[in-house]
Parts: structure tokens; C-alpha cells; sequence
């Protein structure tokens, strides 16, 4: 059985241990502290915060995941899954049910996963209050049963029009649920900086901030090579090296390089680094349709700007070297191409410059020779 997990939250056997940050976020939970937790795209948080969660056996864990929220029907619909996920006593429901009878509520069971689930009339309109009657239930249910509280992607709440009063509502119930530990996850960071470190935020200095990097090289190594030695596979260190080159370091895309060497590989053979190609080729074959659909989506200029970002990564964007490698007419031309490139989440912005949120698009584009 292969024995790499990406594209999902990973646990147990399939998590790669980083014991300081396990260890700094379950005493948080363990004192009722609420902790920011912030980190690039794809390096792990919600994994990282399961993982810390789920060993705090006797705790629920109510997950809700904001990416891409647009409204604040939407928000209420998201907080009313993730308490309808585990918690479906009539009592708690009825009260439910009345709190938010201006919606008109009404639950399903969802024929795939065969959980409850909320839909509201939609000539119903959500507000700010509609959240704080869901986080007064929230406390109810924590009387009975220690609660964790998972915010996933705490940023997007920023996209709603009126992001400031629902913030202003949610911390107002949140400072009180004092044996309620929340956790807000978040990859975008200037956009959780402005919820959490800003003055005039109702979340500023509300909760510890954990920051999440990447997991230590010679660590992860060790890890994804004993994975290799589960049917006597061997994988050079040099190889290592040139993995997460290619992932960038990101623990989801290592795993799925890995992967693809495991099944080109045979049991008791030799992992070596001539392989590469044909693993690159398994990921390729099965997201080119993804990677087609994302092109399809930008014009020509913001192309031009993604295959320059691919090629001349040690380039600044708006320099005029840039420009005039990429055929661009301008600065401002690939400022207003990377605005929308980022907007749509192809590319994200760091410190260091932009980067890709998927690095195997684009090794494709250079494959392609866009």
C-alpha cells in the first residue's frame, strides 16, 4: 500500500512529527488560550492543529472552514454544519431552530457523507447576530462536553461587505467562552495581520500567534525515507534534496512527489534521481486538465506574467528586466496581471516575492514551454 497521503488533513501514522509546535499548541488548548495560527499555503497548519486537537481525546472539535466565504448566510451555514456534524440532540437543534427562525432553517442529511446539513430561505438575510445566536450554542454545548474550536482560513471573513461588524459581534461572544480554546488558521498573512494586529481590530492581541514554517529538512527526510523503507525501498539523500527543490517545501506537494516515485517504483528497489522525470509525468497526466482550466481563466498578459514568474524567478516582477524578458508593455502592466493572479489564487504573495500555490503547475508551464 503506498503509503503517502497529500490533498487531505493527515493524522497519526501519516503526519511527520514536529514535536515543539504539537507540544506549544496542545498547552494552549489544554489552558482554554486562544491561538492565531498562521503559515504559508500548504505547509501544514490544518494537519498540525488536527494532529494537536485529536490528542486532547476527550474534546469535541467543532471545525469550520471560511475559504472563499462570500456572505454572512454563508458564514452561519458553516458554523451550523460544523455544530450539526457532531452534535444532533433534539434540544439543542430546537433551540437552534428558534434563535434563527428570521432564516427559516432547515436541515438534510447529505447523501454522500450522511450528515446533517444547512440550508436557509432564500429570501432570508443573516446578521451579525444570526453568528452570535450559533456562538451562544456553541457555550450551551461546552457546559456538557470540552470544546475545541477550529476557524479554518479565518482571512476570507474579510470578503464580506460587512466583515467589520461581524468581527466586531464575534469577538464580543468569543472573549467570553474563557474555557473555549479557539484557533483561527490562516494562509493569507497581511489579511490575518489586519484581523489580528491591527489597532482598530475587535480581534487585535486576542489570541497568541503560532507561526507554522516549513518542517526541517533532515527531519521530513527521515520520515519520508522510513516511509520508502516499508517494502525495502532505498532513496538517496541527494534525491531528498532535489524533492523538495521541487515541492518548494511543502509538505502536501513532498508527499505527492513521493508518491508517484512509489509507483514507479518496484518493492526492494532503488529510488533514484533519473526517475524523476517519469513521477514529475504521473503528476502531470493527472492534473493537466486542472492546470488547462487554470489557464483558460487569464488573459494573454497574465499569462505572459506566469510564465515570466516560472522562468526568471530571481526577478522582480515590475523591474524593467522582467518586462522586457516577458514581452510586457509595462510595470504597471504586470502590477494589474499579478493583482489578478493573486486574486484568483494562482499565485501568493511572501516576503520573498510571489510564488505559485501549486509548484507542480509550474514546473508544468515549463515542461510545456509557455
Amino acid at each position: 500500500m503506498n503509503p503517502f497521503r497529500y490533498g487531505r488533513v493527515v493524522n497519526e501514522e501519516y503526519f511527520c512529527p514536529r514535536p515543539e509546535l504539537i507540544k506549544t499548541l496542545h498547552q494552549n488548548i489544554l489552558s482554554a488560550q486562544n491561538v492565531v495560527v498562521q503559515g504559508e499555503r500548504r505547509t501544514g497548519k490544518t494537519s498540525l492543529i488536527w494532529q494537536a486537537c485529536t490528542s486532547k481525546k476527550k474534546s469535541l472539535i467543532l471545525y469550520a472552514d471560511f475559504l472563499e466565504v462570500k456572505t454572512t448566510e454563508d458564514v452561519v451555514r458553516r458554523l451550523l454544519n460544523a455544530l450539526a456534524t457532531y452534535e444532533q440532540q433534539a434540544g439543542l437543534f430546537q433551540k437552534l431552530f428558534k434563535a434563527l427562525s428570521h432564516l427559516k432553517p432547515q436541515i438534510s442529511i447529505d447523501p454522500y457523507s450522511g450528515e446533517p446539513s444547512f440550508s436557509f430561505d432564500v429570501s432570508s438575510k443573516a446578521t451579525p447576530d444570526s453568528v452570535e445566536h450559533i456562538l451562544d450554542l456553541y457555550a450551551t454545548l461546552s457546559h456538557r462536553k470540552p470544546l475545541v474550536v477550529v476557524f479554518d482560513e479565518f482571512q476570507d471573513i474579510l470578503n464580506l461587505v460587512d466583515h467589520a461588524s461581524l468581527l466586531a459581534c464575534m469577538r464580543g461572544k468569543v472573549q467570553f467562552h474563557t474555557k473555549i480554546p479557539y484557533i483561527f488558521s490562516g494562509s493569507v498573512r497581511n489579511r490575518m495581520e489586519e484581523i489580528f494586529t491591527h489597532q482598530d481590530s475587535p480581534f487585535f492581541k486576542s489570541a497568541l500567534p503560532l507561526w507554522v514554517g516549513a518542517i526541517d529538512d533532515d527531519v521530513f527526510a527521515h520520515f519520508l525515507k522510513n516511509k520508502f523503507a516499508l517494502e525495502k525501498r532505498k532513496i538517496d539523500s541527494n534525491l531528498m534534496t532535489k524533492i523538495f527543490q521541487l515541492s518548494e517545501h511543502n509538505p502536501g506537494d513532498t508527499q505527492q512527489l513521493c508518491s508517484a516515485l512509489w509507483e514507479i517504483t518496484e518493492s526492494g528497489g532503488v529510488v533514484s534521481e533519473d526517475l524523476l522525470p517519469e513521477a514529475m509525468q504521473v503528476i502531470f497526466s493527472r492534473e493537466a486538465k486542472t492546470y488547462e482550466s487554470l489557464l483558460v481563466s487569464i488573459t494573454g498578459i497574465q499569462l505572459k506574467c506566469l510564465v515570466g514568474l516560472a522562468r526568471f524567478e530571481t526577478l522582480s516582477p515590475q523591474s524593467s528586466e522582467f518586462v522586457r524578458n516577458t514581452g510586457l508593455s509595462g510595470p504597471a502592466s504586470a502590477y494589474k496581471a499579478l493583482l489578478r493572479l493573486e486574486q484568483i489564487k494562482i499565485v501568493y504573495r511572501t516576503p520573498q516575492g510571489y510564488k505559485f500555490s501549486n509548484p507542480y503547475f509550474k514546473q508544468w508551464l515549463l515542461f510545456k514551454k509557455y
